[in-house]
């Protein structure tokens, strides 16, 4: 009789655990489908993602501020309104197009073109920061090249003949000499410091058109410069 309840009861503990059993299965069938949904979103979303930030490169920021008196692209020298190539870099703007002078660049970056309304404000140019220690240089104890270099004379008048070179040496302190001339030509040509008189005569008497006797002098204060073996620094 005992072994008969014994035996029952575990049929009956025996079908319960199967049916528990089968109803577990069954849940896991409702939420599988569920479970497989949202990884696919997931994945959907990171491919997104992926394709979202492969396509954002880094932008490029060109700024054109409208000032009154002109306008500047991003803090360079102002630009006039009246220069026809001015003209056409902002009607192309006005299109929504890039300007021609920006379409090189554009071919190695996103450039973003932003436009800011300043028509009210004056430009006043800023003041260049002083970079010291830039350019070229010499080691130390190094021998440095002697730079000649032959400088052209500057003269307002283009139709003459070309008037003569002068050897600088670029080492040395160089300065610019305005010169002007008994028919009114104004002449300007660089000279080293060390240059004497006399190479300052004989750079006139090629550029000039007559063969006319001349005196150098000085003009404020007045001078006559006779001393032909004097430095050009001295006066």
């Amino acid at each position: 009789m005992m072994r008969d309840i014994d035996s029952g009861e575990r049929v009956q503990d025996d079908t319960w655990y199967d049916g528990a059993q089968n109803e577990e299965e069954e849940d896991d069938e409702e939420v599988s489908p569920i479970r497989s949904s949202f990884s696919v979103e997931d994945l959907l979303d990171e491919v997104e993602k992926i394709s979202s930030v492969a396509s954002s490169g880094k932008k490029v920021e060109i700024v054109v501020r409208l000032w009154k008196n002109g306008f500047t692209v991003n803090d360079e020298d102002l630009r006039s309104y009246t220069l026809e190539e001015n003209q056409e870099f902002l009607e192309a703007i006005k299109r929504g197009e890039l300007p021609l002078e920006l379409e090189g660049r554009a071919e190695d970056e996103e450039l973003e073109v932003n436009v800011e309304d300043m028509k009210d404000e004056v430009y006043v140019p800023k003041k260049k920061t002083f970079h010291p220690f830039t350019g070229r240089g010499y080691r130390l104890g190094s021998v440095a090249p002697r730079v000649v270099a032959r400088s052209r004379s500057i003269h307002e008048d283009c139709s003459g003949p070309p008037l003569p070179a002068v050897e600088l040496n670029e080492d040395l302190p160089v300065t610019s000499l305005q010169i002007w001339l008994a028919d009114g030509q104004r002449l300007v040509q660089r000279f080293n410091l060390c240059h004497r008189i006399s190479d300052v005569q004989h750079f006139v008497e090629q550029a000039q058109r007559t063969d006319a006797p001349f005196i150098l002098t000085t003009s404020l204060p007045f001078r006559e410069l006779r001393d032909e073996v004097g430095c050009v620094g001295l006066f």
